[in-house]
């Protein structure tokens, strides 16, 4: 059985890119972390900086997620989201400000 190669190379590029958005979204959070807040020794996390790092941990969820539904060939739907939780995954009601 023979492999289309434009196939593979494709995807195998598809599957580089997408780690290294991934590793990108990470380290940028990881950068956010180090910089500032208690492991780096200089105090609390500030509002902004709490903002930055959940927009960050948002980011890095949306492309897990883009990333799961595009090896699965499925579309993203609020279903097809809900499916990639654990089971035993409870979810928290939003907080309000």
């Amino acid at each position: 059985m023979a492999t289309n190669p434009v196939t593979s190379i494709s995807t195998a590029d598809k599957l580089k890119q997408t780690l290294k958005t991934v590793t990108d979204a990470a380290l940028f959070t990881e950068q956010i972390l180090g910089a500032v807040g208690p492991a780096s020794g200089m105090g609390e996390f500030d509002v902004a900086t709490t903002e930055r790092v959940t927009a960050a941990f948002g980011n890095l969820a949306a492309i897990a997620i883009q990333a799961a539904h595009d090896a699965a060939g499925r579309e993203v739907t609020p279903e097809s989201v809900m499916a990639l939780m654990p089971v035993s995954t409870p979810l928290q009601p939003a907080i309000e400000r």
